[in-house]
């Protein structure tokens, strides 16, 4: 059976090539064939696109939302000023207390010390204070422990103020 397909298409080879293909047909098929490629990669690419725009978006608003500050109640915002009016007033005593004590390192450590275990204290009470735990006492013993600390530090400087009066020369004028 192949032979005789092979003795017709030999035999009636001219017939089959008598016709030609239209001019720009070959062109016409490759652009077919590309173009849906072009098409079906376009909607991928802004498929992709878009999905990514999404996601960044999702993220920023994610993002946003965990930047915002929550809305403070009237006792917190109290709180957070006394918090801020206190640490205030011991930053400021510590640093005369420093420019003062340079000849006194031990006093200066001892001091330190002091106010570190205050701060520990104060790390508890902030801590209960989150348990809301009697709100109304963990507060006082709070505000106690700011003072506590204003008061160490007056001592302090009252002491080197004192040292300072002493080792200060007197000048006496004799008369004859």
């Amino acid at each position: 059976m192949n032979n005789r397909l092979k003795d017709y298409i030999d035999h009636n080879k001219d017939a089959f090539d008598s016709l030609e293909a239209p001019a720009g047909a070959w062109a016409s098929i490759n652009e077919e064939l590309h173009g849906k490629k072009k098409i079906r990669l376009s909607i991928i690419r802004y498929g992709t696109v878009a999905i990514a725009a999404a996601l960044i978006g999702v993220f920023v608003y994610i993002g946003v939302m965990q930047q915002a500050e929550p809305v403070l109640t009237a006792e917190e915002t109290a709180m957070t000023e006394m918090e801020l009016y206190y640490i205030t007033k011991v930053n400021r005593q510590r640093e005369k207390v420093y420019q003062v004590s340079d000849k006194y390192p031990e006093l200066k450590s001892e001091m330190d010390k002091d106010l570190a275990e205050l701060d520990t204290i104060m790390i508890e009470l902030k801590r209960d204070l989150d348990d809301n735990v009697d709100n109304a006492e963990v507060v006082e013993a709070m505000i106690q422990n700011y003072r506590m600390k204003l008061t160490i530090l007056e001592d302090i400087m009252l002491f080197l103020e004192d040292q300072k009066e002493d080792n200060e020369p007197t000048h006496t004028s004799y008369a004859l």
